[in-house]
């Protein structure tokens, strides 16, 4: 049981991270100026490196993190007594999570086809941007992720 505890922390910070991350680049307290700096770094990172080689890291972290949700989600499952609003939750963020991998993969895939800099900077500002619909379905899955972390944390540490 020590072994879940300790991933239910772990999934909580990294949850709690991804999240910050989000709202940092995406709330409304951004100005233009860092707005403006940001998308200027993720264009220069297109023009200096392949679309092969950014998609591949983009699809090794995608992966990566994916795996990590759905051992959160697993053990979420397991140990953690929900809810019928928990469980509803559990199911709705868990659908959100597989559509919002699928627009995902799907994005990597034009930028790994971009052959031109200014092809993959254009498809890594398409990818990156803040005013998009599927960022509020990136939103609604980091925060849900978020809310089942804290709820695994609390059934399986303060039990």
């Amino acid at each position: 049981m020590l072994g879940i505890q300790c991933y239910a922390i772990f999934w909580l910070l990294i949850s709690g991270y991804a999240l910050q991350t989000l709202l940092a680049h995406t709330g409304p307290d951004i100005d233009e100026e860092e707005r403006k700096q940001w998308q200027d770094e993720i264009e220069s990172m297109g023009k200096f490196f392949s679309g092969k080689s950014i998609g591949r890291v983009f699809l090794l972290m995608s992966v990566t993190l994916l795996a990590i949700d759905g051992l959160g989600f697993f053990f979420t499952y397991q140990y953690a007594e929900l809810r019928p609003w928990q469980q509803w939750a559990f199911y709705f963020v868990a659908g959100a999570l597989i559509v919002d991998s699928l627009v995902d993969f799907y994005r990597m895939r034009k930028i790994m086809a971009a052959d031109e800099p200014d092809e993959i900077a254009d498809r890594m500002t398409e990818y990156m941007d803040a005013t998009s619909a599927w960022m509020s379905l990136s939103m609604i899955v980091v925060s849900g992720k978020c809310l089942l972390a804290v709820v695994l944390v609390l059934w399986t540490v303060f039990r």
